[in-house]
């Protein structure tokens, strides 16, 4: 893990809303502060549909905590596990909740990019030497 961590740009911890994946998410993050990686989202995924407030109470607890989130996350949809057994993206998949599901993954890639983007501006703002004035 800590090779991975060193080596990628945004390390993406996926959750779902469930104690003992929480659990696990929490060794997890105890992990990357040991190792002094904080470039990386926890995003939480398999979010099951109302009337449950799992996904919401665990977006709740997760900020409290302070910790790095998606503002997106990935709703559970059978038009998933329908994709998966025919082996097909999800928005390929004849189900009436496909292009929604596939709507969620579509708003997480557009938080990476933004991430990276506002993480190479840093970088580069950071590079460029301030001209002084000689005047």
């Amino acid at each position: 893990m800590a090779a991975l961590a060193k080596t990628c740009d945004l390390l993406i911890l996926p959750t779902t809303p469930d104690v003992l994946a929480l659990d696990a998410l929490v060794l997890t993050v105890e992990y990357l502060k040991q190792i002094k990686t904080s470039h990386y989202r926890i995003l939480i995924t398999s979010i099951p549909p109302k009337p449950s407030k799992a996904g919401q109470e665990v977006r709740e607890l997760l900020v409290e905590a302070d910790l790095p989130l998606f503002r997106q996350g990935i709703r559970r949809f059978s038009a998933f596990q329908k994709a998966a057994l025919q082996g097909l993206p999800v928005y390929a998949v004849k189900d009436p909740r496909a292009e929604s599901g596939w709507q969620d993954y579509e708003r997480v890639g557009q938080e990476i990019l933004d991430i990276m983007e506002a993480r190479a501006l840093e970088v580069e703002a950071k590079e460029i030497p301030r001209q002084t004035d000689f005047f």
